[in-house]
């Protein structure tokens, strides 16, 4: 009969025992929960006003950059050089590129015509 006394008492402190680490543990998870604020009020969606009466977007021209090229005939003489117009515009359908990657790609460059400077 002692020995299941024993055996009660044993569990019971060990029940014990769990439940307040799990408390201190919940306890400490809860401390680093910061509270996020809550907008009061009612929440209202809408369409943003249309720009120009072309619809609730804007709708732009396409991008492009022209830079002045240098275009040599050999790279070790100067003289060969001449500065060319090149255009480069935005182009986000790359192959064998996933989805959303963009780069600038050139349009038109004039720098076909190098041997006559």
């Amino acid at each position: 009969m002692d020995a299941t006394k024993h055996m009660i008492t044993s569990i019971f402190f060990l029940l014990l025992f769990i439940c307040k680490l799990t408390s201190a543990i919940e306890e400490n998870m809860i401390e680093d929960v910061k509270p996020m604020p809550v907008g009061m009020g009612k929440s209202e969606y809408r369409m943003m006003p249309e720009m120009d009466g072309g619809g609730p977007r804007r709708k732009l021209g396409p991008f492009q950059v022209c830079l002045v090229c240098r275009c040599c005939v050999t790279a070790s003489d100067p003289s060969t050089c001449s500065n060319m117009p090149c255009c480069f515009g935005i182009d986000c359908q790359l192959p064998n590129k996933p989805f959303g990657v963009c780069a600038f790609v050139p349009k038109t460059c004039n720098c076909t015509t190098c041997a006559s400077p």
